[in-house]
């Protein structure tokens, strides 16, 4: 690693101890989590990259999470000394995206990172069109980064000197182009805008486990007749479970594509499968027990998953949701804004559902809105 900038590199539970310290007392952090989504089943963080105050460090959670003998069923304490300085609210916390590693390290670890500062968050709500990582960095500081690891298998090792290298990227930049957005977000007076905007951010939650019912969010699925849903209601669940024993994501198995041409043509033969789409290695391992799986399905009376039921919206909401999209569109033109600025999704689907007649209630809408647009709302709320 004689290319890399000076870092340490944590994989052994005893070394957290001291990091867990100096994460008490840092003036400000960045941190970014790096994940094996696109290779096994249920994703895993794979490594933890932190830059405290110019300290970078790495942490390698795979050996953490084997010595804790973790198997995904409650959340892992194996970060548990780094809780009490990552939950920190009262200094900065740099993200770029940060979603996903919050939901991340709140799944599996237990922990709520606090003092967010979501760089992506401000780029977007300064309207900048790119508001990527590189574009961000590129832009702020005119550092070109290299792409070359955006689909890199981290759960992988030992990992490649570039690899870790774009992994450190991640930090290293991301204080100093945050410190000129959080400028540029003072300067266009929308820093409390963007501090409920990095509530929502912090505050984000995933879930694990098979759902059936997701079958209905499948693009595509309208197009297969009734009477061969519950072919694809048992290809879906039949794919799941051998991802899970494979520990692949489902859709690199066979890709839901090819699930729906088996669903609609309910193939009875090898040939017909390979016809369907399906990869030679899959019709070798299970093509029998594919076309056993399509027959039975076809035999069986139906039993589907309920559609997830959508709200009906009345028709003065409609009309409301039509007003208040107009009114934000010229109103975020006439202050040369983002829409969110104005006035966020969030809050106004609230708006629209319940009326103005409490808008300290309004998810997302803060004081500051409040203030400004309390009136107007109120009016197109009567009209």
């Amino acid at each position: 690693m004689s290319d890399l900038p000076p870092h340490e590199w944590l994989d052994r539970p005893e070394q957290l101890a001291a990091l867990g310290e100096a994460l008490k007392t840092v003036p400000w952090l960045a941190l970014d989590c790096e994940a094996n989504s696109m290779f096994v089943y249920r994703e895993r963080l794979c490594l933890l990259q932190l830059n405290l105050a110019g300290r970078l460090v790495v942490v390698d959670p795979l050996p953490l999470l084997v010595a804790e003998g973790w198997d995904g069923s409650a959340p892992s304490k194996s970060l548990e000394a780094l809780r009490p300085g990552l939950e920190r609210t009262d200094r900065r916390l740099w993200l770029h995206g940060g979603e996903y590693d919050c939901s991340l390290l709140r799944r599996d670890f237990g922990i709520n990172l606090g003092g967010v500062w979501d760089t992506q968050q401000a780029a977007s709500m300064l309207g900048w069109e790119q508001s990527g990582y590189g574009a961000v960095v590129a832009k702020t500081l005119d550092i070109h980064l290299a792409k070359a690891h955006a689909q890199e298998d981290w759960g992988r090792r030992p990992l490649a000197t570039e690899a870790i290298r774009y992994a450190l990227d991640d930090v290293i930049h991301l204080p100093k182009a945050g410190e000129l957005l959080a400028a540029a977000v003072a300067k266009a007076d929308i820093e409390e805008e963007h501090a409920i905007a990095n509530a929502a951010v912090a505050a984000t939650t995933s879930h694990i486990g098979f759902d059936p019912a997701a079958m209905w969010k499948v693009k595509g699925i309208r197009d297969v007749s009734r009477s061969n849903l519950g072919v694809f209601l048992a290809l879906y669940t039949w794919r799941d479970g051998l991802a899970r024993q494979a520990d692949k994501p489902p859709g690199r198995l066979i890709n839901n594509e090819v699930l729906l041409v088996l669903a609609r043509h309910a193939p009875t033969s090898f040939q017909q499968l390979k016809l369907s789409g399906v990869h030679g290695r899959i019709m070798s391992a299970h093509g029998d027990e594919l076309l056993a799986l399509i027959k039975d399905a076809k035999s069986k009376p139906l039993n589907l998953p309920d559609v997830p039921r959508q709200r009906e919206v009345a028709e003065h909401e409609e009309k409301l949701e039509d007003k208040l999209k107009d009114w934000r569109r010229a109103e975020a033109a006439n202050r040369g804004v983002p829409l969110q600025v104005v006035l966020p999704a969030k809050a106004l689907d609230h708006i629209k559902r319940h009326g103005a007649g409490e808008l300290s209630s309004v998810p997302q809408l803060g004081p500051k809105r409040i203030a400004r647009y309390g009136a107007k709302l109120l009016d197109l709320c009567r009209m």
